[in-house]
């Protein structure tokens, strides 16, 4: 019978703890918002400065553990339903593709919704970027008033609900001289 030596199963133990890191994230930032309130994070790639692209986000509603986000990134809307319970609590967004290396080329943003109290939200963005592509900004709406959206971005129209949604089919000035 084959038998294993116990310093060999040691020192696979250090080994493995040795070799297993956690992930390092090169920008960092925690954004504290109220209900509705829109924060975004402008993403520049090196090489591309002329395009810029806005990861913005914001919640809309809260019960006692879950939380319902709004996003946008390239013109795509997404909604989340986040958790504070059974690891429900990230969400990833690739801002660059993954091309021959998914591991080294993958340049990731990462929304953690971190807690709740007396109606303010906190979240975490960590973005992941090994070679360095990504110039990023953090628009926090608390520190400096957001400005109207990029012109890319596409802007849903408010519907004016004290306003008549339909025209009449026909006109009431008809021939009534008949």
């Amino acid at each position: 019978m084959f038998k294993i030596s116990p310093c060999l199963i040691c020192s696979f133990f250090i080994f493995s703890d040795v070799l297993a890191s956690e992930p390092t994230f090169d920008y960092t930032y925690k954004f504290i918002l109220k209900k509705d309130e829109r924060a975004s994070v402008q993403i520049k790639e090196i090489g591309y400065e002329d395009k810029v692209q806005n990861f913005d986000f914001y919640w809309t509603l809260f019960d006692n553990t879950n939380i319902i986000v709004h996003s946008k990134f390239r013109k795509y809307p997404r909604q989340f339903v986040m958790s504070l319970r059974r690891n429900l609590d990230w969400v990833a967004q690739t801002l660059i593709p993954d091309y021959t290396n998914p591991h080294i080329d993958r340049a990731r943003l990462i929304l953690e919704f971190s807690g709740y109290n007396k109606g303010l939200a906190t979240f975490t963005i960590y973005i992941e970027d090994k070679k360095s592509r990504l110039m990023v900004e953090f628009l926090d709406p608390r520190k400096k008033a957001l400005q109207n959206p990029p012109q890319n971005n596409q802007v849903v129209p408010m519907i004016n609900f004290n306003e008549p949604q339909v025209k009449p089919l026909t006109n009431k000035e008809n021939n009534s001289s008949n």
